[in-house]
């Protein structure tokens, strides 16, 4: 499915700004910040459009959001048709480069709360190092001993 069917399936309107900001985040299929769906839009592209577009894909359940370990809101299009990400899942955040993927499958984990308390969110963010980043630190360390 593509942004444009995905807001007409919302009754969003599809303003150029909406479809290319989606697009993004569908084509990437990882959680994204809002300088990396920035850096990756074209140029000119106004910042309070693309903050308000976000809070509303979000707030109508087209994205979902997960904080990253330094506090920042990352951004992912949820399954619409689409192989992107459908959330209700954890996220792996390397700690080298930053960037953060999709844990598509595995589950968070059944968390009983309060009898008449709302659960507005859910999620969770295992860090360590990820793989080009190990056989990237593999190879200096291989380099520095010849």
């Amino acid at each position: 499915m593509n942004a444009w069917e995905i807001l007409e399936r919302k009754s969003i309107r599809a303003t150029p700004a909406r479809k290319s900001i989606l697009e993004v985040l569908l084509k990437e299929r990882c959680p994204l910040s809002y300088r990396e769906v920035a850096a990756r839009l074209p140029e000119g592209q106004d910042r309070v459009t693309l903050y308000r577009t976000l809070l509303l894909l979000f707030k109508e359940g087209i994205v979902h959001r997960v904080l990253d370990m330094k506090g920042t809101w990352r951004f992912c299009a949820h399954d619409s048709g689409h192989p992107g990400c459908p959330g209700n899942h954890p996220h792996f955040a390397c700690r080298v480069c930053g960037r953060m993927e999709c844990l598509i499958g595995s589950n968070l984990p059944f968390v009983e709360v309060e009898p008449g308390t709302e659960v507005e969110g859910k999620h969770m963010v295992i860090y360590g190092v990820c793989r080009d980043c190990l056989v990237k630190r593999t190879k200096k360390r291989g380099a520095g001993s010849l």
